[in-house]
Order: structure tokens, then C-alpha cells, then sequence
């Protein structure tokens, strides 16, 4: 996953939403009109204190953004800074954005954007409309999906301090509560912006009648120690809570919580307590009797539990991680392992789903054909051109990207050498430091075994019940070290040394390596497999006796 300015841009606005700075009510008085009883979250922030060259530092410092794309996202932070300060230029203070459940009908929410008095709206919505388009990732992504929910319709001018973004119907319904200067707000919600405090960014949650209806009757009931914590305290006794954080250069985040009395208060705080007693007690025992993954994530959650310590005064109940320098030493030091291991479980999951599409092809295609497809696509003297992997389009939703090709023509000739560079994202590991390793984009480390005896070995495509050592024991497609990749539309894969099998696979970078199955299924095999063992699993007939 590579991070550039569009995606630099997709974080600022999640910042938008999910971080609301709060200072005082008086400072937020702007929003009054438009925090109805129909509002559950509101999300800000402060557009006048936002470094994102200081964020992106931090986020570098704590090994968030991968280092094969941190100098692309240190040059993006700067971009995106400059498109704050055009906003700073006409007068904008502060982003609002108003989650309602009616959302859902409605197609997404609502922003409200501040400007100073004397600003300049009907330049700044434009401003944010050229903006907005300008982040918009592929229509049919996930990214796309949120996107169309969570981002803007499109911004206007609705007054001289503001502009409103949305559907056509909550633009209007802007519109309207602008005129209605006698509209009264909710009592919580202004609340809840001012109990934030002075950060520059978070989230309040506040809930409507419906939400809270749903939270008292569907929330299930906990087991002790936790029984006290049912639908009836969360609807009823939490007026409001939420979240708020100071960007960095001085990074700190606070969780807060207004109960409806000192009492239940107390009993959220006990709750706390009672939920680091247990955790501890699960990270211990994970920690000396887990796998050995477990017991190195164990012993590195295990320290932080000790920063959680709520404190609670009257009616409020607050958790703050960052007030104290070792606390911020610690999570420093911290981050970048847990980071790490987060994102290489998520690249593990998104390489197994590659391999997982590329062995439903390889099906699609036996099912269309009744073969598999040959090693090759060859002219008609027996010359290899082009790769399977292109052969293998028509049947994984790449049609348009086949027809491109000129089959008759090798794969480096004149016009197929354009279509390198157009590889399909199942092709390419997701690893940015294995893409580094590996090089010029259009290259792959998913590659079929070569040697006599395996499904690709051949110049004619095998069939399904050729699979005697069982599809389940036969492997099709399997992950190379950075070394062996190869251009993908290339007729070229891994040429198996039976000798030496696992030459070529085994990684020195992490416990194993990929293959897909002749049965559709994908798995990572151990760098300590059996040679011997392995060796088997790569021809298809081959006499081995199948495990049962």
C-alpha cells in the first residue's frame, strides 16, 4: 500500500471525522443552531493548529507509515499544508462533521465548515470542491465505498461564515436551521465540545432517542466481573463521551466520559479497573504459555495496561495517555514494533487472499477449458510469448486488460511492453518493502513451479483428475524470494532445483512463504519444511501417498 498525497489527503479527512478539538462552548457557540436532537457524534477540527509536516514526522518516528514510503509521505505532509494554509488564507477556522442515524437513508453526512466573519465561504467551498475531487480514489474500492458515505456530496456557501457540504437534502436542511436563529441546541452536545477540553481534534458521542432505545434494549448482558455494565447504565446513566487529541508536535489523546452521576461514574471506573485486571491476567498467561507470536505480543501489550488509569471527578471520567514524558517515551518506543507487526499480519491476510483469487482462477479457467492453463501461451511453432498470468485474465475479472494484448506477439514486443506496468494488484505482493526488493513496478514473486512432474512443467495445460498425488497435496502457485520475481506477462516462472526444493522460497525475512493449492485453497509453508516432503507437493503425479 503505497502512501502519496491522495492518501495523505483520505488521512486528513479522517482526522476530519474522527478527531474533534474542543475548547470551550463559547468557542463552538457557531454550532449551536445545528447540534438538533437528531445528531448522536460530532466530529472537528481546529484547521488553524493542524502541522501535518509535524504529524507526519511523528507518524514517522512511531513506524505507522512503512520506510519504503516515508519520504513520499513527508513530501505529501507538505503538499497537503499548503492546501490548509489556502484554506487558512480565506479565513476558514474549524470542520464540523454531524453523524445522524438517518445518514444511512440519506447516503452520508454532514459537514459544516467555520469561517471568520469577513471571510470569503463562496471561495472557500470551491476551494474544497476542487479539493475533494481531487481525492477521490478509484470508483468500486473499499476506499471508494467510504469515501462516498463519510466524504462530502458537495460544499456550498449557505451564510457568510458558512459552508455546508452534503446531500441536496442535508444541504437544505442547513440552510433552513441558518434562518431559525431562535433554534435552541442540545444541552449535551454543547456539553460534550466544550468537555473536550483544548485539543485540536476528536470525536463526541451523544446519541439520539432511537440510539439510546437500541443500546438499553439489544445490549447484551456481560459476564462478571463486568454485570453492572448493561444497556440500562450505558442509554441512561452516560450523558455523553468522547475523544480528544492534541497533534503533534505535542501529541496527546483524551477519553472522556460524562456520567449522569458521581455514582455510576465510579462504577464505569470500577469497570476499567476490572478490565485491566483480566486483561493483564490473559496477557500473562499468553505470554508464558502462547505461541511464540502471541508471547511476543503479549510482553509487549503487558507494559501499556499500566498506562490506562482512569481518574474521576464528580460526574466526569477521564483516561489521558501523553501528559507525561515517559508515558510518551514509552509509547515511542513502543509503536513501531507493535506497527510492524500489525502491518505484516495485514500483508499476510492481503497475500493470502491474492493467492486465494489466483487459485479461483486457475479453477474458473479449468471449469471453462476442462484444463488448466499451459505454462505458456506459444505461437505456432512452440515459441512461448507470453506468461499463464495473462492467460489467466479472462477468468479474473481482467477482460478489458486481456484484450489489450496482442497475443500473436511476444511479451516484450512493442505494444505488449506498454501493458507491464497495468499488472493487477493479485499479482503484486503487498509488502512495500518486498515491491522495493523486487524493483520496477510490473513484476511478480508469484510464480508457478517448473520442473518435470509439476502442473506448469508442461506445453499442454493438465486437467483436474490429472491431480493423482490429490488436489489437496499439489501445489500450483507458489511466493519466490524478491530475487527470482519476473516481469509478469514474461513465459517465465520458478525453475525448481528437485535437489534443492525449497532453494528459491525460503525467506530470510520472515517464517515462510505462500503457495496455492490444487484444491483452491491457499497456506503458508514453514522455512523448516521437510525437503523431502515438499519436494512431493510440487509434483502432481508423483506416487507419494496422501496425508489422510
Amino acid at each position: 500500500m503505497f502512501i502519496g498525497t491522495r492518501s495523505l489527503g483520505l488521512i486528513a479527512c479522517g482526522l476530519l471525522l474522527f478527531g474533534p478539538q474542543l475548547i470551550a462552548a463559547a468557542d463552538h457557540a457557531a454550532m449551536a443552531p445545528y447540534l438538533t436532537h437528531d445528531v448522536v457524534a460530532i466530529g472537528y477540527v481546529d484547521l488553524t493548529r493542524v502541522d501535518m509536516p509535524a504529524a507526519a514526522e511523528e507518524l514517522l518516528r512511531a513506524g505507522i507509515v512503512p520506510e519504503a514510503d516515508q519520504a513520499d509521505a513527508a513530501r505529501a505532509a507538505t503538499e497537503l499544508q499548503a492546501e490548509v494554509n489556502g484554506l487558512r488564507q480565506l479565513a476558514v477556522r474549524r470542520a464540523y462533521v454531524l453523524f445522524r442515524v438517518s445518514d444511512v437513508a440519506e447516503g452520508g453526512t454532514t459537514w459544516i465548515v467555520e469561517v471568520e466573519r469577513g471571510g470569503k465561504a463562496t471561495e472557500a467551498a470551491k476551494f474544497l470542491n476542487d479539493r475533494r475531487r481531487q481525492f477521490m480514489p478509484p470508483a468500486g474500492t473499499p476506499a471508494a465505498v467510504v469515501r462516498d458515505f463519510l466524504l462530502p456530496k458537495e460544499f456550498s456557501a449557505v451564510s457568510e461564515t458558512i459552508v455546508a457540504a452534503g446531500t441536496e437534502t442535508q444541504r437544505a436542511r442547513v440552510k433552513e436551521l441558518v434562518v431559525q436563529t431562535a433554534s435552541q441546541p442540545r444541552e449535551e452536545s454543547m456539553a460534550a465540545l466544550a468537555g473536550l477540553g483544548d485539543a485540536d481534534a476528536g470525536l463526541a458521542v451523544i446519541g439520539d432517542a432511537e440510539s439510546r432505545r437500541v443500546v438499553r434494549e439489544m445490549f447484551p448482558q456481560l459476564p462478571a466481573p463486568f454485570m453492572e455494565i448493561n444497556g440500562k447504565l450505558l442509554a441512561d446513566g452516560v450523558r455523553w463521551a468522547g475523544a480528544g487529541v492534541t497533534l503533534p508536535p505535542k501529541f496527546q489523546l483524551t477519553i472522556t466520559v460524562d456520567a449522569a452521576s458521581p455514582e455510576i461514574a465510579r462504577t464505569l471506573e470500577q469497570a476499567i479497573g476490572n478490565a485491566m485486571f483480566v486483561a493483564k491476567a490473559l496477557l500473562t498467561k499468553d505470554a508464558i504459555e502462547g505461541p511464540p507470536a502471541h508471547q511476543d505480543r503479549a510482553k509487549g501489550l503487558l507494559p501499556l495496561l499500566a498506562l490506562v488509569s482512569p481518574t474521576v471527578e464528580g460526574t466526569g471520567l477521564s483516561v489521558t495517555f501523553g501528559d507525561d514524558e515517559e508515558e510518551v517515551a514509552f509509547i515511542r518506543d513502543f509503536l513501531p514494533a507493535m506497527t510492524q507487526k500489525m502491518r505484516d499480519e495485514l500483508y499476510r491476510k492481503s497475500r493470502m487472499n491474492n493467492f486465494k483469487q489466483i487459485a479461483l482462477g486457475l479453477h474458473n479457467h479449468e471449469s471453462a477449458k476442462s484444463t488448466f492453463p499451459a505454462g505458456a501461451i506459444y505461437d505456432n511453432s512452440g515459441k512461448p510469448l507470453l506468461s499463464w498470468r495473462v492467460q489467466l485474465l479472462p477468468y479474473m475479472e481482467q477482460m478489458k486488460l486481456y484484450n489489450q494484448f496482442h497475443l500473436d506477439e511476444p511479451w516484450d514486443s512493442e505494444h505488449n511492453r506498454k501493458l507491464i506496468d497495468q499488472m493487477p494488484e493479485f499479482y503484486a505482493d503487498p509488502d512495500p518493502a518486498v515491491r522495493a526488493a523486487i524493483g520496477d513496478r510490473g513484476r511478480t514473486t508469484f510464480l508457478a513451479p517448473r520442473a518435470e512432474g509439476t502442473v506448469f512443467g508442461g506445453r499442454e495445460g493438465i486437467k483436474f483428475g490429472d491431480l493423482k498425488d490429490g488436489s489437496s497435496q499439489t501445489i500450483m502457485v507458489v511466493e519466490v524470494v524478491p530475487q527470482r520475481a519476473v516481469v509478469w506477462t514474461k513465459p517465465d516462472d520458478w525453475e525448481v532445483d528437485l535437489a534443492n526444493p525449497l532453494d528459491g522460497v525460503k525467506r530470510s525475512d520472515r517464517d515462510g512463504f505462500v503457495a496455492a493449492w490444487g484444491d483452491g485453497h491457499a497456506s503458508i509453508i514453514s522455512n523448516g519444511a521437510d525437503a523431502e516432503e515438499f519436494r512431493g507437493n510440487l509434483t502432481y503425479d508423483g506416487g507419494e501417498a496422501p496425508k489422510p
